[in-house]
């Protein structure tokens, strides 16, 4: 693998990582009555410590790619010491590292974790193309991936919920009302990507994706899969949900069917979005 394509990989995992990190911490917020349902933790212990290691590993593999692509492989430890002491990329990298240490160190405590995961989403804004497009574009952009994180990463938490209850139906009461929850959390987060995607996309393009050029095309096909989770998850809150009183099994498989092909479909945005972030978007 070429350094563009390792690059891309390591971006993708790290914006899974934290974003299953973020989105899986807050889910008990919105989704779970704490007190009524302690036997429904959002995720098992020994995930969330997993995962901030690999987006700490994934984080210092984008940054010597990044510095890699730069310089070379000959003059990295220069290039690198420049990009970090002499940029404002570098002071976005120092307050990404310093909050990936705050991750790691809060672990073994979900609660603790949204604040710092969610900062480390919105640092994407102060890079890349929506930095070089002013505070607005910068604001948007952050807001954005911030979102699609609560979003992305909560389906993991409901994907868990959803099979506890498929193995002991005397949970599917409790699950009932964390995938009503559930919905009308998404519905705000799935609007807030939709305008905030829209308008990073205007602002940067001033026009609808062009699919003559191949930042456009792979634009239009992150679009398409977006559209995609979107019509997954409202056949599943307007037909699903609303048949689990009188058919809980067979709503319940469906659902942990839909779930699924929901995060694989989710997974495969954020490699899009991995790839457009190495791309000139004006070529």
């Amino acid at each position: 693998m070429d350094v563009d394509g390792t690059l891309a990989f390591a971006r993708w995992v790290y914006f899974l990582s934290v974003m299953i990190l973020f989105g899986s911490a807050l889910f008990p917020f919105y989704a779970l009555d704490r007190t009524a349902a302690p036997a429904l933790a959002p995720l098992p212990r020994n995930i969330n410590p997993a995962l901030a290691l690999a987006a700490a590993i994934f984080a210092a593999i984008w940054l010597l790619c990044f510095t890699a692509g730069l310089s070379g492989r000959e003059g990295m430890v220069e290039t690198l010491r420049g990009v970090l002491m002499e940029s404002d990329f570098g002071t976005v990298w120092f307050v990404r590292l310093s909050l990936l240490l705050l991750v790691i160190s809060f672990s073994g405590r979900p609660e603790l974790i949204v604040g710092p995961a969610f900062l480390l989403l919105t640092c994407e804004g102060w890079q890349g193309h929506a930095a070089a497009l002013g505070l607005l574009a910068s604001l948007t952009q952050a807001l954005h991936v911030a979102s699609a994180g609560a979003w992305i990463g909560g389906l993991l938490p409901l994907g868990l919920l959803i099979a506890a209850a498929r193995r002991h139906p005397s949970e599917v009461a409790a699950v009932e009302t964390v995938l009503w929850r559930f919905s009308r959390f998404g519905m705000v987060a799935v609007a807030l990507i939709f305008f905030t995607g829209a308008m990073t996309t205007w602002l940067m393009l001033g026009s609808f994706p062009d699919p003559r050029n191949s930042y456009g095309r792979i634009l239009l096909f992150k679009i398409s899969l977006f559209v995609a989770m979107v019509g997954l998850a409202v056949y599943n809150r307007y037909a699903l949900v609303s048949r689990m009183k009188s058919e809980p099994v067979k709503s319940l498989g469906t659902l942990s069917r839909n779930v699924a092909l929901e995060q694989i479909i989710g997974f495969g945005v954020l490699l899009d979005v991995s790839a457009l972030g190495l791309m000139d978007p004006y070529a």
